[in-house]
Parts: structure tokens; C-alpha cells; sequence
């Protein structure tokens, strides 16, 4: 299966999960690393530009086309989550149920609904698991974003 990340060029290659440990995100407080990924390239984008001012967008933004294997997915639809889950800032009962699950570190993948568009879904990356060898980048290239987003 390819899931997509977007990234500066020279992170773009970086799947270590370091960017989220430093600063926490949605799914992961400070000092776990995980990799967030969405299952199309336009979720990607969506995003990105949800969490990044876009005059402050970088012009160096690649994004990359990660192959991970499906045995080891974890699921949880929005059935199975807080109320308030999309809700930005995000509540921190998110960042304890990816907490919980880097912790019980039984599933590479956890596929949650994407903020931005809960009937896609994003795909966490738990680096410290065991199969963590068997993702790999297929592909990856520039992006550019459209400026008629900004609107």
C-alpha cells in the first residue's frame, strides 16, 4: 500500500519521526516519534496547509510516495473516538490513544479519519516497531501549491 508525506527537501528522505517528537502533533505528545502520513497525496496537502501558515510555506516542499506493508493496521473510525477528535487545537485524549498504542507497539500502522477530511484517513507510522525495516520510499518529488488556496 503507498500512503504520502510531505516535507522540505531535505527531510523529505527522513522517515526517523524526530519532527514529531520534538513538538508533539495530534496523535503523539513531545518525546514520541511518529511518522504522519494520508492515504491520498491531496489530503497531504490539505494537511499541510492546515497546519502551516501559507505565506510561510516552504518553496523546497517534496512529497514522497512510502510503501508500507498492510499486516500490521490498527483501525479507529470516528466511532471509536472522543466527540470533540477534530476539534483544533486537538484535545490531548488523542495524543494518550496514540501514546497508548507507540506504548503497546503491537501494529506498525494506525489508520485514523483525517482531520480535514474525516472520510479520508491518515496513516501513523509507529517507528519503533519491528516491521519499521519494511517501509520504504518508492518515489518522491517536488510540489508546488496552488496560490489559489490562499483564498
Amino acid at each position: 500500500m503507498i500512503v504520502y508525506r510531505i516535507a522540505k527537501k531535505k527531510w523529505i528522505e527522513d522517515l526517523s519521526g524526530n519532527g514529531s517528537k520534538l513538538s508533539g502533533g495530534r496523535w503523539n505528545p513531545k518525546g514520541y516519534p511518529l511518522l504522519y502520513c494520508a492515504s491520498t497525496s491531496s489530503l497531504a496537502i490539505l494537511e499541510k496547509l492546515v497546519n502551516t501558515d501559507f505565506d510561510l510555506l516552504p518553496d523546497d516542499l517534496f512529497i514522497a510516495e512510502i510503501e508500507v506493508p498492510e499486516s500490521s493496521i490498527k483501525s479507529l473510525g470516528i466511532s471509536n473516538l472522543p466527540k470533540n477528535w477534530n476539534d483544533y487545537p486537538s484535545p490531548d485524549s488523542l495524543k494518550k490513544i496514540g501514546q497508548k498504542w507507540i506504548d503497546q507497539n503491537d501494529h506498525l500502522i494506525l489508520k485514523v479519519p483525517g482531520a480535514v477530511n474525516p472520510i479520508e484517513s491518515n496513516y501513523l507510522i509507529n517507528i519503533r516497531h519491528e516491521f519499521i525495516a519494511k517501509i520504504k520510499i518508492v518515489d518522491r518529488y517536488p510540489i508546488l501549491i496552488d496560490d489559489r488556496l490562499k483564498k
